[in-house]
């Protein structure tokens, strides 16, 4: 008999996909939430602008007279709704879908995901300012001859510290305060999909994160070594 010559396998490259889910529905305007104002009175007896306040949440109501659309936002949230008028006139809005808002100050309710000590993206703070920092520690050494342990605890060093710490927190919540991107999604989620890409094994949330520590854990093995390995010398 013949033998079968079996076929060579053949290798793909991997990807990584979103799932595909159901778009769902959006509701219909006597579902979505009133705001017991009308948008005859927001034009003409409110001056095209007012709040209202309902279970807590303060709500912005203002009308663009070019586009004549009514625009619902939540300042402190940095959240802006999808509106709509009833048959009554009544302006509603639909609180499932927000769209990013310009935050209004700098609120500590919005982005609580990166100033809370306990959320992950007070993690990632850390992380971006330790990996800033162990290179600027290693450049120093080399122009100074300085340990790390001196120039942190010089008063240029602690200076330095702590302008990069509020330079990174700032520039990492800049984009929610413009209104570029949701509060909640300043910090990148390590589970985040990667649609009809490559899987990227370098540029991603989780890779940054591991970077991040291994900077930090080579800050302190940089200063404990110098310490005590070489009596406070500077290793560069």
């Amino acid at each position: 008999m013949k033998a079968l010559s079996a076929k060579p396998a053949v290798r793909t490259g991997i990807r990584c996909s979103a799932t595909q889910t159901a778009t769902l529905a959006k509701p219909s305007v006597k579902d979505m939430k009133a705001l017991n104002v009308t948008k005859s009175s927001l034009v003409s007896s409110q001056g095209g602008e007012t709040t209202r306040n309902l279970d807590g949440v303060v709500y912005h109501i203002t009308y663009d007279a070019a586009k004549d659309e009514v625009v619902v936002v939540d300042r402190k949230l940095g959240l802006r709704f999808p509106t709509a008028v009833d048959e009554q006139n009544r302006i509603r809005i639909d609180t499932s879908s927000p769209q990013p808002h310009a935050v209004a100050g700098f609120s500590p309710d919005a982005l609580a995901p990166v100033l809370r000590g306990d959320a992950p993206g007070a993690e990632i703070i850390n992380c971006r300012a330790a990996m800033i920092g162990y290179f600027g520690i290693v450049i120093a050494e080399f122009a100074t001859g300085q340990s790390a342990l001196a120039q942190l605890s010089s008063p240029a060093g602690a200076a330095g510290a702590l302008a990069l710490a509020v330079g990174v927190l700032a520039a990492s919540v800049a984009p929610a305060i413009a209104g570029k991107v949701a509060p909640s999604r300043v910090i990148p989620d390590d589970n985040d999909p990667f649609p009809d890409r490559p899987l990227p094994y370098a540029w991603n949330a989780l890779a940054e994160k591991v970077n991040g520590r291994v900077a930090m854990m080579g800050t302190l093995g940089l200063i404990l070594f110098e310490q005590f390995a070489r009596g406070g010398a500077a290793l560069f």
